[in-house]
């Protein structure tokens, strides 16, 4: 496949992820999840925790509460070693709105995805809130929560 194909290839499923939210500055907070499934794909607990603010909160089924990217990066790095070796994740937002012009909460439908797979199991799908703050011109992830989503949804970490 040549770049142009891979651009148009990429062009597309970037306009798929964003449906309805087009608008420039609702893709500049949309690219947090972007950078999550990204730094997820390569199972690197360090970037995951860099899309997070210093003070980033964590809140998954369970009772797991990680806050500061310290704590975030401890228990990524852990679940990659363990259950969520070789994984992915995927999502897409569903709902939008600018709280401020440097505040934005948005929820995603998405899931895990185990090693060689494209679509989620219903036992690992989710509905994830996002809370994301702009600073330093950058966005990052002030607060995620997820939650199992849909019939047979048991996701535990």
């Amino acid at each position: 496949m040549t770049a142009i194909h891979d651009a148009e290839a990429t062009s597309d499923a970037l306009d798929a992820y964003y449906g309805e939210f087009t608008g420039e500055k609702q893709k500049e907070a949309l690219g947090v999840p972007l950078r999550l499934i990204e730094a997820w794909s390569r199972n690197d607990a360090t970037d995951v925790a860099k899309v997070f603010t210093e003070e980033g909160v964590m809140l998954l089924p369970g009772d797991v509460y990680k806050r500061g990217r310290e704590e975030i990066q401890a228990f990524m790095a852990a679940a990659y070693s363990g259950p969520f070796k070789g994984t992915g994740v995927t999502g897409r937002p569903v709902d939008f709105r600018f709280v401020t012009d440097d505040v934005a909460v948005f929820r995603t439908h998405g899931g895990i995805l185990p090693p060689g797979e494209t679509e989620i199991a219903p036992e690992l799908a989710v509905l994830s809130s996002w809370v994301v703050v702009k600073r330093d011109g950058q966005w990052h992830l002030a607060a995620y929560q997820n939650s199992p989503r849909g019939g047979g949804a048991t996701l535990r970490w």
